[in-house]
């Protein structure tokens, strides 16, 4: 059994491999289109088509309304949010892969299906393109057998070349980040009728508030 496996991976990697390059071609070459505009505008790292993107996910992942406040009240008392979460995959190359592919895939993802942009969808698309990825990245298989990670990477190769997959990826990434931001926002401190974290500013010694 462990050699039909070993056959199985010999004879299927190359050729998956090879269509996943493929597939990712497009991705490969906006990308590199993108990565050479960083900073030159209002955000360190986001490019303004990025930043369109994350910040329509941003509004669908903590919406407001009449009674609560959400991820565009955040820039009442602070900066606004988007320039948070920009300042936020700034200083992490972890996230910059997730955001990078994942934005763009997002644009690729609405253009294929509804012949323009992400951000310039109706919001109930918006919001239904971001609940699909959610249940892409739910039914990825944790530990699957040989056929099911066969199965999957297959399923990968198609869902990359619609702009899926990578979508899906940064789902859990920017749901996470984005709730980061709002809660660590004076507009939500105010509303939860939360005075902000204790000694925010630190002691100089022991007694001494600075």
């Amino acid at each position: 059994m462990a050699s039909l496996k070993r056959l199985i991976k010999s004879c299927f990697k190359p050729v998956m491999n090879l269509c996943l390059a493929v597939a990712t071609r497009r991705i490969r070459k906006e990308l590199a289109s993108r990565n050479s505009e960083r900073g030159r505008g209002d955000f360190r790292w986001f490019t303004p088509e990025e930043a369109a993107v994350a910040e329509a996910l941003g509004r669908i992942i903590v919406p407001s309304d009449d009674e609560t406040p959400g991820f565009d009240e955040v820039g009442v008392l602070d900066p606004p949010a988007i320039v948070a979460l920009d300042k936020l995959v700034a200083s992490s190359p972890h996230r910059q892969e997730f955001y990078s592919r994942g934005l763009l895939s997002f644009d690729l993802w609405a253009l294929k299906e509804r012949k323009c942009k992400f951000s310039a969808l109706p919001k109930e698309d918006q919001t239904r393109f971001f609940s699909a990825a959610l249940e892409i990245c739910d039914d990825w298989p944790r530990t699957p057998s040989l056929f099911r990670k066969l199965w999957h990477r297959f399923r990968t190769i198609r869902q990359t070349r619609e702009g899926k997959f990578y979508s899906a990826q940064l789902c859990g990434q920017i749901r996470s980040d984005c709730i980061q931001v709002f809660y660590t926002s004076r507009v939500s401190w105010t509303w939860l009728e939360y005075d902000g974290p204790p000694m925010d500013k630190g002691y100089p010694g022991l007694v001494e508030r600075r």
